[in-house]
């Protein structure tokens, strides 16, 4: 399934028993998606869950054996410095990896293929993101592959989907989906939490219902 707004294209997984029979009951303030189940409410962060899946989609990219990609009809411009240039060349091997293609030219670079996991409107400020996050590990005792890593970081917060936003109807329906499918995700890549829990005991203690 697609998310209406900044695709995820995550794995298929046969364990979807995560979360147990639920309803939508809504979302708050353009940023909370609340879900009943059993008798518990559960409030997830939409942003935050959603820069996890696409951090998750993109390290598996990098040990794929393949690349699930689309195709730039017109190449995205993105214009850097000649020294951030250098830096994603430096790691032009695992940006491609992860399902990026792109040329470089003096101050631009062209970016020619995306993971179909990333909006085309993202494509920008994730490359500015990877430039950033390499060159300011570049000075550090830091192994490429953890360098890389917080690059990863850095590119799904920017590709993630936004707080505050309004998305089409429906995207809640594909978030609580592509949660099911990947159990694992309990927090974004930064380390707060997706979703709290809140259950009806505590809602009726609150109420003093009980």
């Amino acid at each position: 399934h697609k998310a209406p707004v900044a695709e995820v294209n995550s794995e298929k997984r046969e364990d979807t028993q995560a979360l147990p029979d639920y309803r939508i009951v809504g979302e708050a303030f353009d940023c909370y998606v609340m879900v009943e189940y059993d008798d518990t409410l559960l409030v997830i962060d939409k942003h935050a869950a959603h820069e996890r899946l696409i951090f998750e989609s993109l390290k598996r990219a990098l040990t794929s054996m393949e690349r699930d990609t689309q195709l730039m009809a017109v190449p995205v411009e993105v214009m850097l410095m000649s020294e951030e240039i250098a830096s994603l060349e430096e790691y032009r091997e695992k940006i491609e990896r992860v399902g990026f293609g792109f040329r470089s030219a003096r101050n631009t670079v062209y970016v020619t293929e995306i993971p179909s996991s990333i909006s085309v409107n993202a494509v920008s400020a994730i490359f500015e993101s990877f430039a950033e996050a390499i060159r300011n590990g570049s000075g550090v005792e830091l192994t490429t592959d953890i360098i890389f890593e917080k690059a990863l970081y850095q590119a799904s917060c920017k590709a993630a989907i936004k707080a505050g936003r309004v998305y089409p109807e429906g995207y809640a329906e594909w978030l609580i989906r592509e949660l099911r499918a990947n159990p694992e995700v309990i927090c974004c890549p930064h380390g707060r939490p997706i979703a709290i829990e809140i259950t009806k005991n505590t809602i009726d203690h609150l109420f003093k219902r009980i």
